[in-house]
């Protein structure tokens, strides 16, 4: 497999939801010697819902914190401007693209919070992986899927098609029914909003077995996060559903084999990951 740019174009009357203030603030004192955290924390605390969603994440097990943290100064002090950009973009992701009153988009925000969450808790048990670019995944790696169902009315219809398996893979379904799929759609939102390319490129794979074969070019920060995404959303799933879990059946053998884990591993992961969710 060679770590291409995607064919697929975004469609033109596409809306991609611009990037947030507080994002760019961000961005512009990261680089700077003596960043102005002030400036940071005022951007952050424009957006009530940001803030609270901000310090709720920050406070879970799943970031192991050493103390709580109380208010947006504190949070950005304990976490640092790195990793405070990191969670804090996923979560201007579900704000600028919450449709307020869809029950359905609703629920699918919901899921894809708990899955960042399962990310960033696996994050902190395999090497190599950060908890907050791990929650940034988990909230970004499906972004392109509201988006479809905004522009598409038949894509739901092909998103349930391609949930079932049915002798394709998940963007084989999606690219018969609206010629792209959503990893390419959130490429390049993840792209638009600067996020690390490692990180827009597993978005853009992560529906791709061809990451882990032997001959693939991908760079290991990349089939790192695919894997992390798949063993999340497999937990996630587990405990919520009683259909058949089709992308693992395709990734699972793959996945344990990149991390090197045994069957007990797996299981052993799945426990601690468990038992620190529950403790939240």
């Amino acid at each position: 497999m060679n770590a291409t740019l995607p064919r697929h174009c975004v469609p033109p009357d596409l809306v991609i939801p611009p990037r947030p203030q507080a994002m760019m603030v961000l961005m512009e004192e990261m680089p700077r010697p003596e960043p102005d955290f002030k400036r940071v924390v005022q951007a952050i605390q424009v957006d009530p819902g940001l803030a609270g969603a901000l310090l709720k994440v920050v406070n879970s097990p799943a970031f192991g914190l050493p103390r709580k943290a109380s208010s947006i100064s504190q949070a950005v002090s304990l976490l640092g401007l790195r990793n405070a950009h990191s969670i804090a973009a996923g979560l201007a992701l579900r704000h600028a693209m919450n449709d307020h009153g869809n029950v359905s988009m609703e629920r699918f925000w919901d899921t894809a919070e708990k899955v960042a969450l399962i990310c960033a808790e696996l994050a902190r048990c395999l090497r190599g992986i950060r908890p907050d670019e791990a929650y940034t995944l988990g909230l970004f790696h499906d972004c392109g899927i509201p988006l479809l169902m905004r522009r598409y009315p038949h894509y739901r219809d092909a998103l349930v098609r391609a949930n079932h398996g049915e002798g394709q893979s998940f963007t084989q379904v999606e690219e018969e029914a609206v010629d792209t799929h959503h990893g390419a759609v959130g490429y390049f939102v993840a792209r638009s909003w600067h996020l690390p390319e490692s990180l827009c490129q597993a978005i853009l794979w992560h529906h791709d077995l061809g990451v882990f074969a032997a001959n693939s070019n991908v760079p290991e920060a990349v089939k790192s996060f695919i894997g992390l995404v798949h063993f999340a959303e497999h937990i996630h799933h587990m405990h919520t559903r009683s259909a058949e879990d089709v992308e693992w059946l395709r990734f699972g053998e793959r996945v344990l084999g990149y991390f090197g884990l045994t069957d007990e591993d797996y299981r052993s992961l799945i426990d601690a990951v468990q038992d620190a969710l529950a403790a939240s």
